[in-house]
């Protein structure tokens, strides 16, 4: 009997040899040759386990292992493939599902569960995981990375990361130019928003992702649960275009890192003129400081006919109250022998926005309106005679 077993194996290596063929067909279908193509088969199964084998620590249902010689010069490039999968129709299909590799794990040590493991070894620089989109093939990847994806990455849940670096090298770049004053008060058009993300279940009930015919509930991240804060890609869109980027199925998104320079520029500009407004009223404040005339005590502040003497020259006293929302009451002094007198009220530029004429003598108030300016900061002066009596600020909020 061992005899016959041997010839067999003869035989069938010999014709092996000569055809490379190997055909079961019916239950097994199974076929395996180089040339020529089988006449017929259907499918290819070859199914391998050490499970439970002694002394056995990994466990393989396929083993794929390609390890090749070294090149013999620089110009002996090669492709070597422990694994290949290929899933794929000639021509695009409106049903179904194609995975090139498909793999599942489960219920081992909490946490060790893998459906794909790769990892990077040796002293070459590459990737333990590449993927690439359509259009796109290999890259050289420059460096030593876990994951390198050449194409768009979306991630449908939230990401962990230690931290994010993006490519902002000048050699990256062209047409290089200064950020103009437009782009900044484009900001302050945006409405800044706090809302929850819908739940998988409410995308597919309103159509947003597609529906599977799984029953199965799908877990969500406290992501999902907790508040976020942020714009509407919309309406960024209408006003900063280039921020926001749009899917293959039409979903927005917003580059919020491209904020951060805007917003830094924003700052700058607001210091470069808070910087201004301040040498403004330290020029005014020295100035009256300078006229000892025109100082102006507490008691002068909270001046009243039934309290104090009434000053014998001109005075302006601080608007109450100050800052103010809807109305404030500014209170001067006019003495008897003026011949004229005025308050004029002026914005941070220096450009007059009203003047009231006064036409009495003595204790006066004038009442400004909220409604007549926009909220901000703002310069009243008295004038006598021709003659500037004192220069004020007062500050109009929303």
């Amino acid at each position: 009997m061992k005899k016959i077993c041997i010839l067999l194996i003869i035989l069938f290596a010999y014709n092996a040899s000569i055809n490379a063929q190997l055909k079961i067909n019916s239950s097994g279908n199974v076929a395996i040759e180089t040339s020529p193509t089988p006449n017929s088969y259907t499918k290819t199964r070859i199914y391998l386990s050490t499970f439970n084998h002694d002394g056995v620590f990994w466990n393989f249902a396929a083993v794929g292992h390609n390890s090749p010689p070294a090149p013999q010069s620089s110009n002996d490039g090669r492709y070597n493939v422990g694994v290949y999968g290929l899933s794929y129709y000639s021509s695009a299909q409106t049903t179904g599902q194609m995975y090139g590799i498909f793999g599942q794990a489960g219920n081992a040590t909490n946490g060790y569960n893998y459906g794909v493991y790769g990892r990077l070894i040796g002293s070459n620089n590459g990737a333990g995981l590449f993927g690439a989109m359509r259009g796109r093939s290999v890259a050289n990847t420059g460096g030593n990375y876990a994951g390198y994806f050449n194409g768009n990455v979306v991630i449908s849940d939230n990401l962990f990361v230690a931290g994010t670096i993006s490519s902002s090298d000048q050699r990256l770049k062209k047409n290089i130019a200064t950020l103009t004053s437009n782009t900044f008060m484009n900001l302050s058009q945006l409405n800044a928003i706090s809302y929850l993300y819908k739940t998988r279940q409410e995308l597919k009930a309103e159509g947003i992702i597609p529906t599977d015919t799984s029953t199965t509930t799908e877990a969500e991240s406290n992501y999902i649960n907790k508040t976020h804060y942020g714009f509407i890609a919309q309406d960024v869109q209408q006003i900063l275009p280039d921020l926001v980027y749009e899917r293959e199925d039409g979903i927005l998104g917003i580059d919020y890192i491209g904020f951060i320079p805007l917003i830094i520029e924003t700052i700058k500009q607001q210091n470069a003129k808070i910087n201004d407004l301040e040498l403004q009223i330290d020029a005014c404040c020295k100035s009256s400081s300078e006229n000892p005339e025109l100082k102006i005590g507490i008691n002068e502040n909270n001046y009243s006919s039934e309290n104090a003497e009434a000053p014998k020259t001109a005075r302006l006293y601080q608007n109450t109250p100050n800052p103010f929302t809807t109305e404030t009451q500014i209170k001067c002094f006019i003495p008897d022998d003026a011949k004229n007198a005025q308050l004029i009220i002026y914005n941070m530029q220096g450009t007059q926005l009203m003047k009231h004429p006064i036409n009495s003598t003595g204790e006066i108030n004038v009442k400004i309106n909220a409604f007549e300016f926009t909220a901000g900061m703002y310069l009243y002066a008295l004038i006598v005679d021709g003659k500037e009596i004192d220069v004020k600020r007062m500050i109009l909020t929303d």
